[in-house]
């Protein structure tokens, strides 16, 4: 099924209308975590994203981060999250996205992620490749991640904050430098070829599923920390589950997980 020339107008659409909320709106916690927080653009957008799927595709299934599950009769679940970096966003930083993704039986089968502020489009497709702005974009395998920026997301949790800076400090000694958006933006910069690699412990299932299949068609590989493959099957039981994710280049996989892999103890 073609879900390009739906995704490219769908995320346009959204990324246009995030543009028009001004900055600094007003956010609040989403239960007691204080990393997770919704604004009303995170309400409209997740709104309008729904309506288009549903309208064009009213047997499949949605996950929407802010509103929750709808069910659907076939085998395709779309997975959406209307602003990842929503405290950047509320903030007035450039560094958020929307994302759409697709899994049928369980599978990413297409992605795409806006970033409206930097007037970029990511999409792809199993098996037709993936594109920023209408252009293909090709991952080379490098091996050494010295010679890249990696990118580390980080949420605040005291209890954690040790094991994520034991981790940073053996990533650091393998790389050109760390950055840090703590969103899609820093994944997105793995799938251009920008950055070396994106890692993240704590993601949901709609933080993965776009950036999946876009690193994949672009020639890159996404998996958990570990470097086992993420499952996401029976997507919808999924929505708690805590996945931990590693973005790369292929040949730099195998090197990345067994430098991380110390930093666990």
């Amino acid at each position: 099924m073609a879900f390009l020339t739906f995704l490219e107008p769908l995320l346009h659409d959204a990324g246009k209308r995030v543009m028009e909320f001004p900055r600094g709106l007003p956010f609040h916690m989403k239960g007691e975590d204080a990393n997770q927080v919704v604004t009303p653009a995170d309400l409209v957008i997740g709104k309008q994203l729904r309506s288009r799927i549903h309208e064009r595709f009213p047997d499949d299934s949605i996950i929407d981060e802010e509103s929750g599950t709808v069910s659907g009769t076939s085998p395709v679940t779309w997975v959406i999250d209307p602003i990842d970096g929503t405290s950047n966003f509320a903030a007035g930083s450039p560094l958020f996205g929307v994302m759409v993704g697709v899994l049928e039986h369980g599978k990413p089968v297409a992605g795409g992620v806006a970033l409206p502020a930097l007037s970029e489009t990511y999409l792809a497709e199993a098996g037709q490749g993936a594109f920023r702005n209408g252009a293909r974009i090709q991952l080379t395998p490098d091996v050494d991640p010295a010679q890249h920026l990696l990118a580390y997301g980080m949420d605040i949790y005291p209890s954690e904050i040790e094991l994520d800076c034991r981790i940073l400090a053996r990533l650091a000694s393998r790389c050109r430098g760390i950055r840090m958006s703590n969103s899609v933006f820093d994944c997105m910069m793995v799938a251009s070829g920008t950055y070396g690699a994106f890692l993240h412990r704590r993601n949901r299932i709609w933080d993965c599923v776009a950036p999946h299949a876009i690193i994949e068609e672009a020639g890159g590989l996404f998996t958990g920390m570990d470097g086992r493959p993420l499952d996401y099957t029976d997507p919808k039981g999924k929505i708690s589950e805590v996945f931990s994710i590693l973005a790369c280049r292929s040949g730099s996989h195998e090197l990345l997980t067994h430098t991380i892999s110390g930093g666990f103890h």
